[in-house]
């Protein structure tokens, strides 16, 4: 099925492209593999929804793929890992569109620090996760036990292919006692290469995605603030961010790397205003002189900066300053209480109610609904994302809400927990303002008191 022509755009897709180029051998009637394609089979919502998440990364994890001479699926894998969402972020602590935990992301180069976290950067997670890979293939010789032990971990699949060696065993990756996770993981990876391979068998229709980059790399000639680029290059910063989501603070990282990724037609006109800006004007720094009673956390308050970074730009290796030394401090840009930056993500987790959460993180269950959209009255579900803004960049001021005290009638279905959930409380309250030992033991026509004048 050609999706150019369904879809009535011009020049090639990047479907046909992976299509052309896929080169993985496998049993497509695998019961795995086939048990994994009835998620796609008839559900065009799906494949719209990849299509929608991947259309800013997608061309550039083919083409390095296509670059190395790598099976082009290999560019498929953050579809099942993270949705291609670079702030997506596990249980486990990994994060990037590739999904690294912190140690394997250390083994792999990629740096962690205040204002960078290489796992996010689309470049540096990309060239870290296809080398990880053909490690993991050199050493295996084949691809699907190297995706398995990138999912897996190597010792775990090095550690199941010895014991099938010592039974005597076969050692291909559908022969390994494996995680269930990873025994599924693979299939899915191999079940959306056949819907790409032969979507008119599965009722699908491949929506357009132009074969050509989204983005392009932009060298800078020092730390940037992410406001003049987005200035100098006349793009919304949430678009900066984007593309950029590796910088964690308004600019970029000091020592590296030194480029941004902006889109294509976008980066050439950036290119040339960029020639003409002094490279001292494209990140400020103040120099402050030390105060009586000031101290490093009083002083990284103020300039709203990473206690720790205070010291390390200004090579100090204890807490001792004096009064009329003089420090530097990078200067956050002016805009930063005008504009949103992005927010912290928080997943919800079992048990969570949105009073619960903003106890967590010191803000109002007013500003949690503002920020997400959120029906107060509603169940928060497990793994639902939550968008956490710091409060000095809140969008606007939010007046305190006053809670009165309620006498609440019991309905029938009620439970301690759905109560809890509609006021956007936590049910130890109702529990405690009520005496209640056993939180089952409610009846229909019980009068609770809700004593919400003390949340105030």
């Amino acid at each position: 099925m050609n999706s150019v022509s369904q879809n009535g755009r011009n020049g090639p897709s990047l479907w046909e492209e992976i299509r052309t180029n896929s080169k993985l051998n496998y049993d497509n009637t695998k019961p795995q593999i086939i048990e994994a394609l009835k998620k796609y089979d008839s559900h065009q919502y799906l494949i719209n929804r990849l299509s929608k998440n991947g259309q800013r990364y997608l061309f550039y994890t083919v083409s390095e793929a296509l670059k190395r001479d790598l099976p082009v699926e290999l560019s498929l894998i953050p579809f099942v890992e993270s949705q291609f969402d670079p702030y997506a972020q596990s249980s486990t602590g990994a994060s990037g569109i590739w999904q690294f935990i912190p140690s394997t992301a250390l083994e792999n180069g990629l740096k962690k620090n205040w204002w960078y976290d290489a796992r996010r950067d689309i470049v540096a997670s990309t060239n870290a996760a296809y080398n990880f890979l053909v490690k993991l293939n050199e050493e295996h010789d084949d691809w699907l036990i190297a995706i398995a032990a990138y999912n897996a971990g190597p010792s775990r699949v090095r550690k199941e292919i010895r014991k099938n060696k010592e039974k005597g065993l076969p050692t291909d990756f559908w022969s390994l006692n494996l995680p269930k996770e990873t025994r599924a993981y693979v299939p899915k990876i191999l079940a959306l290469a056949e819907v790409i391979r032969n979507p008119s068998t599965f009722n699908i229709e491949l929506p357009y995605l132009a074969n050509r980059p989204y983005f392009r790399i932009v060298d800078l000639p020092s730390q940037v603030d992410l406001m003049q680029i987005a200035n100098l290059s006349g793009l919304k910063l949430e678009v900066i961010y984007e593309l950029n989501p590796g910088f964690n603070q308004w600019a970029t990282d000091p020592s590296g790397p030194f480029r941004i990724l902006l889109p294509v037609g976008i980066a050439d006109r950036f290119q040339i205003v960029l020639k003409d800006i002094d490279p001292s004007d494209l990140v400020q720094w103040d120099k402050y002189l030390v105060q009586k009673g000031d101290t490093l956390s009083s002083i990284s308050d103020s300039y709203m900066i990473d206690y720790e970074l205070l010291k390390e730009i200004n090579g100090l290796d204890d807490n001792l300053i004096y009064e009329n030394e003089e420090l530097f401090v990078p200067r956050g840009p002016s805009w930063i209480k005008d504009y949103l930056n992005r927010p912290d993500i928080y997943y919800v987790k079992s048990g969570d109610s949105l009073w619960s959460i903003s106890k967590k993180f010191n803000v109002t269950i007013r500003d949690l609904t503002i920020w997400n959209g959120l029906n107060p009255s509603n169940f928060l579900l497990t793994g639902t994302k939550i968008l956490i803004y710091p409060k000095y960049l809140k969008p606007k001021k939010i007046v305190k809400a006053n809670f009165n005290d309620i006498s609440y009638p019991v309905k029938n279905g009620d439970t301690i927990s759905k109560i809890a959930i509609k006021f956007g409380i936590d049910k130890d309250w109702i529990l405690k303002w009520n005496e209640i030992e056993d939180a089952s033991l409610i009846f229909p026509g019980e009068v609770l008191n809700l004593n919400l004048s003390e949340l105030n």
